[in-house]
């Protein structure tokens, strides 16, 4: 069940880079029927209390809720497809929407919509809006096994969209980006395993991401995925401020204080 929230978000913060990382090689609980042994398999080749180790030892696996609450999404530029379908019905493990016509209202926020990219890179890419470190993805889940089905991408960064390096899995946040039974939750686990990608150089930065089913980086590769949207990262793994969208009383304190700043000048010129 998700029970970790990674951080707080207020009207000028930002969340914690990690709340809850994996610790123990010998975590005997499991995500969706995944646990640590399935990642030290799929990642490093064999469920070795070695493996799992290294599972632990690189902050792969975080058992948290990444909360992209307040924070504007990257951009679509181009690509991608409405192909798919919807599950609405109350009350299933899986319950999401498909965007039903338009692309980048699937693809331009963290929600219960998704879209499905496209097979070459540079397709589908997206503008994350400043030089990111990293970028998280956001999966929709439709079936198992996972989390190869949630991982089933592979995401490449450019800052030219001509020259694009392929990135790798640097950290999987384990119960998504909703909690389960939170207000408007979608009742489902369909959300579940958000994950973060970057560049073995951590001092490299980049403003564009291309994203394709399959690929080197993805867990399986069946013809399709189905993806939430993309967010830029800063090298701790928190959104670059700059992106985030402020609340009303924000809105209306800037407002005033903009007012008060006005005032004054005009009293000093008198």
């Amino acid at each position: 069940m998700k029970k970790y929230v990674i951080g707080a978000f207020c009207a000028l913060g930002v969340q914690a880079a990690s709340a809850a990382l994996i610790t123990d090689p010998n975590d005997a609980r499991s995500w969706q029927s995944a646990n640590v042994g399935t990642f030290a398999q799929l990642y490093y080749g064999s469920n070795t209390l070695a493996n799992r180790q290294l599972v632990v030892d690189n902050s792969l696996l975080d058992d948290g809720i990444f909360n992209a609450t307040g924070f504007s999404s990257a951009t679509l530029l181009s690509g991608g497809s409405c192909a798919g379908v919807s599950n609405p019905i109350s009350g299933n493990p899986y319950n999401y929407s498909a965007c039903t016509g338009s692309i980048p209202g699937a693809a331009n926020s963290i929600d219960n919509k998704w879209f499905q990219t496209d097979g070459v890179v540079g397709q589908t890419v997206f503008d994350l809006g400043f030089q990111a470190s990293k970028v998280a993805v956001f999966p929709v889940i439709d079936h198992g096994p996972l989390p190869q089905e949630a991982i089933e991408s592979t995401v490449y960064l450019s800052n030219d969209k001509l020259t694009w390096t392929q990135a790798v899995v640097q950290r999987v946040w384990l119960e998504g980006f909703i909690a389960d039974g939170e207000p408007n939750a979608w009742d489902g686990y369909w959300d579940g395993f958000t994950y973060a990608v970057g560049l073995a150089d951590p001092t490299q930065t980049f403003r564009y991401a291309s994203i394709i089913h399959g690929g080197p980086g993805g867990l399986v590769n069946d013809g399709d995925d189905e993806i939430n949207g993309l967010l830029g990262l800063r090298g701790d793994f928190t959104p670059d401020p700059g992106n985030e969208v402020p609340e009303p009383t924000s809105i209306l304190l800037m407002g005033l204080g903009l007012m008060g700043m006005r005032r004054g000048r005009r009293l000093l010129s008198k």
